[in-house]
């Protein structure tokens, strides 16, 4: 049998194509391209280029041609590039191309005497590694790789047509943001002076500016910073219209380019202006629209400053920047004190890629993103969709949707999704710019079409549709923090959800149909149920990243009950070994969720199993993954995105289908039915993950039986020897040896004065107003004063101010020091913001305060038994306080209700196995590396019930624990190392039945590691921040010296002066000295 092999012919055919193609959507600035049109190149010559660039075909006005050979050919060979100049220079062109498949260089045409040679390569392009014969022209992947490089090229000759040069600088995202900002620092004080100005004059625009704040959710509008946040956010709104424009031009040659020299700095406003409109005719999804913040204008000593930047910016080759750029820059554009903007932070390509891969599984699916920033979840769907089959840039744009709250990273993710495909801009990137709690199922969206049209409220309808897919980083902010400002927000979203899940799912809803979400939860949460009423109800797939918090917090319960009836809980997945968000100061995970169909099917029939009561057997007896990824993702998914995309998205799904199928060995078939037989918790582990398994019905029966959160980040960090024990010690026996703190003490919190500045009192405040010893107690009020295990009264700086007698029974008893601090504090008013105290609260009408028997009256001053630290870093203990020193707002406190056990309760409570439950009922969500350990957590955390214990078996405990209190707790590193330690916690041990020599060692290396992951995420995401621009800027003297000296330093003057002007040129020696620059 014959093979039929590609050749040369055949490409040139296919470049033919591709290249028309690309013209025909009118975004260059050539008529046609041909193959194989013939030149004379002498009187009895006759050549044929194999590719012809044409700006008038009916004219023969050419402008470039290329050769193009097979791999075996290389594109210098001496032969095909004297036959290329030849060409050229028949038909006049400055420029020729050659390129075989594999590499490609754009020459410059060398006159007619010269030899080509390197000083005339103008670009040399990365080679498709991939491609190494001619027969990968039908390779379907390395073909889609030679059609963009063809494009690129094409790209290319547009830009040297309109502006003679290429713009060859590609520097990465922090450099190109630091230039920026450092644009910023000088530019700020320039637009802040003209703000102040023009809010002294125009008292409409000062109002209008408030009401803008308002809007924007910027809290403290009356305060002088305020003007600085309005004058950086103005600056950086000019910088990214600039940058939206240099962006746009790269892609559209009829835009002009932007220069400012000749512009005289009263006219910079309006010559800024003329640009963005122009480019707002082009762009008609707004990213030129005029924001309220536009108002606030250049004034003439900042426009050197506007003209470097742009002649700066002008450098740049925004073609080929990495989106990483435009999410670097809009991470600076607004501050991070004031983002209510949905988003914020760019999500990773390796991260969004795993997601997509996740939830992406056919060509044909629609994918929503609902706070979508500036789209890197769309671009990456968009090439995965691309992979698995669907090439149609118009299609490909129909099946992508994405909303944002913020104005600049929905236009900036509508230019990024128009960058996919540079030369086809039929089609619109259905990119909103509206908070989503505001969309509803069904909604109708009018898009303009982009390009004109000559009637400009010409709009296309589009319907939203159910999605396949929702993917996306949610927010990070607090809904009580926007309640401060929006009063109604949380009624707002309480009606979104409502509206959305009040039929299908009303256990969100208590019986007044008030929504059961607790007030604490993060907007993420309401985002959680919002966006699950756009997903297909069968098999619509949710991808998000969010902070961890509610794994484990209170408004976690509703979210894990939502989770586990209406979806079947895919994966939860967190990476211990590097932090996903460099600036943000917080662990997160990834949610992967499917939608269930909770109604009988209306084509369900007798017997067939399609009903309600199937699905739901069905959902829980899935396998919940909770995956502890061990590996950093470039590890994980080493593949370039552009160049190894095919085998990037294999590798990823090999990896989601590796996690999926984790304890698939446990369904088993028994009759006609498929069972689960797994009971409790299986664990998997390689060099790449940790993947625990939970049957989800049993998730939800253990979550039903607590009645709130259940702690499931105890499957992503605990160790193994941490399930053991709570099975040994709490779960098998009766009674359980191991009881909830709860049930043995009080907690409570430290105390809360309500005005520290009155009842905090220092030894200078108690001697001037000679306050008498029996209002006095010592007051804790600095965590640096609990730094060991018995509380140092030697440590304790402050007294609290602690008097319940009235005015009159002061004064009747002669306590004259107490009564005359006590009206002087009626006279003192609260501080306001800013530190002054004018329009403060009296004292006594301070509302935390009020409720009190006198306002002065701080209530219970009993000293308390423990001090439980509300954060911790490597340092575990329980603080035993036998001072009678009170507990400020610090800490919280725990009271023994069997008084006569303190002593052994001591030792318990300071054994490393209650540390090891405290890292794990701790919260792990702040990315600073401290473990956050509040009120929750701590009445539940597991401890022995000292009740148990035998009288003999406490007094060995007792008194070894004496020993090691007589020393300083160290790091916990150094303190599992200590003999007293390993004594005192194998005589606990021993205590609930558990041999040391089996479990002492699990619980220190468990321990360990749970405490230098956290430790060391929170470094690395330092080290990196630290890092990254030093590394910018040797990649950058790197990337210049290989392209202005790619071949190394050229000799001179050889290589800088034509040799036929050498023989004219005669050596000179000049003096070693140091150069005078003058005349003579």
């Amino acid at each position: 049998m014959s093979t039929i092999k590609a050749n040369e012919r055949e490409f040139m055919s296919q470049v033919n194509i591709w290249l028309n193609e690309a013209i025909s959507h009118g975004a260059y600035p050539f008529e046609a391209v041909s193959s194989e049109a013939s030149l004379k190149t002498s009187a009895k010559t006759t050549n044929f280029p194999d590719i012809q660039i044409w700006l008038s075909r009916k004219s023969g006005t050419g402008f470039c041609g290329w050769e193009l050979k097979t791999p075996t050919t290389p594109v210098d060979d001496k032969a095909l590039l004297e036959d290329a100049a030849n060409k050229a220079r028949a038909m006049n062109a400055d420029y020729f191309v050659t390129w075989n498949m594999r590499n490609a260089v754009i020459w410059r045409t060398p006159n007619w005497i010269e030899k080509t040679s390197h000083e005339h390569r103008l670009k040399t392009y990365p080679a498709i590694l991939p491609v190494t014969e001619v027969n990968d022209l039908w390779v379907a992947s390395k073909q889609e790789l030679l059609k963009a490089r063809a494009g690129e090229i094409l790209y290319d000759l547009s830009i040297l047509l309109r502006d003679g040069h290429l713009h060859l600088v590609d520097v990465d995202s922090t450099f190109f943001v630091h230039i920026l900002t450092e644009a910023v620092k000088t530019l700020i004080p320039h637009i802040h002076q003209a703000l102040i100005a023009k809010m002294g004059k125009d008292k409409k625009f000062k109002e209008a500016l408030f009401d803008w704040a308002v809007k924007q959710a910027i809290a403290n509008y009356d305060d002088p910073a305020f003007y600085e946040t309005v004058s950086r956010q103005a600056v950086y709104r000019l910088f990214g219209k600039v940058l939206f424009y240099l962006t746009l031009r790269r892609f559209r040659s009829d835009l002009p380019a932007m220069l400012l020299k000749e512009t005289a700095p009263n006219l910079i406003n309006e010559k800024l202006k003329e640009y963005f409109e122009l480019a707002r005719q082009i762009d008609y999804q707004a990213v030129f629209e005029e924001d309220f913040t536009d108002n606030i204008t250049v004034p003439p000593t900042a426009a050197p400053f506007i003209v470097a930047l742009v002649e700066d910016l002008n450098r740049f080759n925004f073609s080929s920047m990495p989106h990483d750029v435009v999410g670097n820059v809009f991470e600076k554009l607004i501050p991070h004190e004031e983002r209510h903007a949905l988003g914020q932070y760019f999500t990773r390509e390796d991260l969004v890629d795993l997601i997509n891969a996740f939830c992406i599984q056919t060509k044909d699916a629609k994918v929503i993103d609902p706070t979508c920033g500036t789209g890197t979840f769309l671009i990456r769907s968009y090439d995965r969709l691309k992979t698995l089959g669907e090439k149609t840039h118009t299609t490909l744009l129909s099946h992508l949707w994405g909303f944002d709250v913020a104005h600049f990273p929905a236009e900036l993710a509508t230019i990024n999704l128009y960058r996919q495909n540079i030369e086809d801009y039929r089609n619109f990137p259905r990119i909103v710019s509206k908070d989503f709690f505001e969309v509803k199922q069904g909604d109708i969206f009018p898009f303009p079409p982009p390009k004109a049209t000559g009637d400009v409220n010409f709009k296309f309808d589009e319907k939203l549709p159910a999605f396949d897919a929702a993917v996306g980083n949610f927010p990070y902010i607090r809904q009580e923090l926007i309640e401060k400002r929006f009063p109604a927000y949380k009624e707002k979203l309480g009606r979104t959800l409502a509206y959305g899940w009040m039929k299908e799912y009303p256990e969100l809803f208590d019986s007044r149909k008030n929504l059961k979400l607790s007030g604490q939860a993060d907007v993420y949460a309401y985002l959680f149920f919002h966006t699950a009423r756009f997903l297909k109800e069968d098999g619509g797939r949710m991808g998000i990243v969010t902070s961890n918090s509610w794994l484990d917090v209170a408004y976690g319960y509703e979210l894990q009950r939502f989770f586990l009836k209406n979806f079947k809980i895919i994966a939860v997945l967190e990476s211990r070994c590097e932090p996903w968000f460099e600036d943000a100061a917080i662990n997160t995970v990834v949610t992967i969720l499917e939608r269930i169909p909770l109604k009988p099917s209306p084509l369900a029939g007798e017997g067939k199993g399609e009903g309600a009561g199937a699905v739901k057997e069905d959902r829980d007896n899935h396998l919940v993954k909770f995956v502890k990824i061990k590996k950093r993702l470039k590890d994980l998914i080493p593949w370039d995105m552009k160049m190894e995309a095919a085998r990037r998205w294999g590798g990823l799904d090999k990896i989601v289908h590796k996690i999926e199928k984790a304890g698939s060995e446990h369904f088993q078939i028994k009759g006609t039915k498929v069972e689960n037989t797994l009971k409790g918790i299986a664990s998997y582990e390689d060099d790449d993950f940790r993947i625990r398994v939970v049957r989800q019905g049993e998730l939800l029966e253990n979550l039903d039986a607590s009645g709130k959160t259940v702690k499931w980040g105890q499957y992503l960090r605990a160790p193994e020897v941490y399930f053991e024990i709570l099975e040994k010690c709490r779960g098998g026996v009766t009674p359980p040896l191991l009881v909830p703190l709860k049930e043995v003490a009080e907690v409570g919190f430290g105390i809360k004065t309500g005005i520290n500045e009155f009842f905090h009192l220092t030894n200078e405040t108690i001697e001037h107003w000679d306050i008498e010893d029996e209002f006095l107690l010592p007051l804790l009020t600095s965590p640096k004063e609990i730094e060991t295990l018995y509380l140092d009264p030697n440590n304790i700086e402050f007294k609290v101010f602690a008097c319940s007698k009235t005015k009159k029974e002061l004064r009747n008893a002669k306590q004259l020091g107490a009564l005359k601090y006590i009206e002087w504090g009626e006279k003192q008013r609260t501080k306001e913001r800013g530190g002054h105290k004018k329009g403060g609260t009296p004292f006594p009408e301070v509302p935390s305060v009020q409720g009190r028997p006198f306002w002065y009256d701080i209530g219970k001053t009993a000293p308390c038994d423990f001090v439980v630290n509300r954060f911790i870093g490597e340092r575990f203990f329980f603080s035993i306080n036998k001072t009678g020193a009170l507990i400020g707002d610090i800490a919280f406190v725990a009271d023994l209700k069997n008084r006569k056990d303190i002593d052994i309760f001591s030792a318990i409570l300071n054994s490393t196995l209650v540390s090891l439950f405290v890292e794990l009922n701790g919260r792990a969500g702040l990315g600073e590396g401290l473990l956050t350990f509040y009120g929750p957590d701590i009445v539940d955390l597991p401890v022995i019930d000292p009740s148990k214990i035998y009288t003999e078996k406490k007094k060995v405990i007792i008194k070894s624990f004496e020993q090691l209190s007589s020393r300083p707790i160290k790091p916990i590193f150094e303190e599992v190392k200590m003999k007293d330690r390993q004594k005192l916690d194998s005589l606990v041990l021993e205590v609930i039945g558990l041999d040391p020599k089996k479990y002492l060692k699990p619980i220190y290396d468990g321990i360990c590691e749970l405490v230098r992951e956290r430790i060391e995420l929170a470094g690395m995401r330092k080290k990196i921040k630290n890092g990254k621009a030093a590394k910018d800027v040797e990649k950058l003297i790197e990337q210049v010296a290989n392209e202005i000296i790619p071949n190394g330093a050229k000799r001179f003057p050889e290589e800088f002066i034509d040799s036929r002007y050498l023989k004219d040129a005669k050596e000179i020696s000049i003096p070693n000295e140091p150069l005078k620059l003058g005349s003579y």
